[in-house]
């Protein structure tokens, strides 16, 4: 069994998907559109034309894990929750690189520092909504 974090978005999920990659140095693995999806007489769902290129479905990998996100058509996605967070534990470089970048047009409710269970850890919640909380992983021995 797999736990994975699932994004969702109004029409900025390719955005988001570019704010992502640089931050985290890594490049989406998967991209279908609502354009894509085939034709079926049965199923009901009427895409406009202006959604058509909006993400049906994207993963962007970390490491050996991933995270899948879309935009959402219709009244999916109508609210925020701060309840819910992603959590990154990786290396000092790259909490780094991913705060400053979160933060540009996000706000910080942790600024980055060092803390007794981490050499750089930090919460900022990026211009969408998300709350990152970015963890470096103490060095092993």
């Amino acid at each position: 069994m797999q736990i994975r974090p699932y994004l969702s978005f109004k029409g900025e999920c390719e955005e988001a998907i570019r704010l992502y990659e640089r931050a985290f140095k890594s490049e989406v693995s998967e991209i279908m559109r609502f354009g894509d999806m085939p034709q079926d007489p049965e199923n009901q769902m009427q895409i406009p034309d202006s959604q058509k290129n909006w993400i049906l479905q994207a993963m962007l990998p970390f490491g050996n894990n991933f995270m899948r996100m879309s935009d959402s058509i219709g009244e999916f996605n109508d609210s925020t929750t701060d309840k819910i967070g992603i959590v990154v534990e990786t290396s000092v470089d790259i909490v780094k690189n991913a705060f400053a970048i979160l933060a540009e047009e996000g706000s910080v409710k942790m600024p980055l520092q060092e803390t007794f269970f981490s050499p750089a850890y930090g919460i900022v919640y990026d211009k969408y909504g998300i709350m990152w909380n970015l963890a470096a992983m103490p060095d092993e021995d």
